[in-house]
């Protein structure tokens, strides 16, 4: 943004960052700062369709020691496997799920929070810069072969012909992107096998130091937030944290936290998002919060608030 012409201070507005804040790395902002941030960008620039140029001038290098292990990878699958494998190194405002359909390759993005009116700029900026770092990495073509949106069309069809080039279908229930299966053969053009082993390496010891660093409840909250819709029991969180359910329960008792505590503020703080920033009816978010009816998730509801989830909305 400061190469647009706009400092710090404009594109941070609104917000309790500061560049200081921002440069050191090391904090986490929340949902609603990304939301504000990107506002602010949009507003500054008047560009609708900023998240297309911002995914292009992404470079590989941006990912810190990550970004390297994928430069020195073998081919793009192996690229691709290991940005996904130390995915937490970075923060995501879309989570990508990658899956083969009978034989096709498709990419599947969910919000890692309620994006509302900025879910296209999210998807833009990623499917621009899934483009831009496939290309950088082989030195070859990475066409994209169809886009399904949930959005409805309003405009970007021009922007999005001329930048991807594919079919492009909107107001559809899941964003899906669907790449040409053969790309992950590619070669990268860099690939070093003793460098990517140092910068895996690097990798791992970074997540196990985040990992050491973490308070258990924070990291129970990080994975919830990461895993929109699905809500683990104990038993299932556990595993995903290799330790025991007798030990889990041990060691948040030691913190003076139950894991259903934490269930139910990540579900609250997630329950509000949405009624803010989106259009979602009660039972559509209670079924992204877990609830198996909408009357269970509105008495949840009122038990956090003290109100109904229509008076809420007014």
């Amino acid at each position: 943004m400061r190469e647009r012409g706009f400092d710090a201070a404009a594109v941070l507005g609104g917000t309790p960052l500061t560049e200081d804040i921002v440069s050191q790395g090391s904090f986490h902002a929340a949902p609603e700062v990304y939301r504000r941030i990107i506002l602010n960008m949009i507003n500054l620039t008047g560009d609708r369709h900023l998240g297309i140029a911002m995914g292009r001038e992404f470079k590989i290098s941006d990912l810190g020691v990550l970004g390297y292990a994928a430069l020195s990878s073998a081919t793009l699958a192996q690229a691709r496997e290991v940005i996904h494998r130390y995915y937490a190194l970075n923060e995501y405002i879309l989570l990508p799920s990658n899956y083969l359909h009978h034989g096709v390759w498709y990419s599947e993005l969910r919000e890692s929070f309620p994006l509302g009116s900025l879910l296209p700029f999210a998807v833009e900026e990623f499917v621009s810069r899934s483009v831009s770092l496939s290309r950088s990495l082989t030195d070859r073509p990475f066409p994209i072969l169809e886009l399904q949106l949930t959005y409805a069309e309003s405009g970007q069809d021009d922007a999005y012909r001329a930048m991807f080039d594919c079919p492009v279908h909107y107001s559809q229930p899941k964003n899906l992107i669907k790449f040409d299966i053969e790309r992950l053969k590619d070669p990268i053009s860099m690939a070093d096998n003793d460098v990517f082993a140092i910068c895996d390496q690097q990798c791992r010891e970074l997540i196990r130091q985040q990992e050491r660093n973490d308070q258990l409840p924070e990291k129970i909250q990080r994975i919830l937030l990461n895993m929109p819709g699905k809500f683990p029991s104990m038993e299932e969180m556990a595993e995903r944290l290799c330790i025991s359910a007798r030990t889990l329960r041990r060691q948040l008792n030691s913190a003076g936290v139950a894991y259903q505590e934490i269930l139910d503020s990540t579900r609250q703080a997630l329950a509000l998002q949405y009624l803010a920033h989106t259009s979602l009816t009660p039972k559509e978010i209670g079924f992204l919060l877990g609830y198996s009816n909408v009357s269970n998730f509105r008495r949840a509801f009122k038990i956090w608030t003290g109100k109904k989830v229509s008076d809420y909305r007014e």
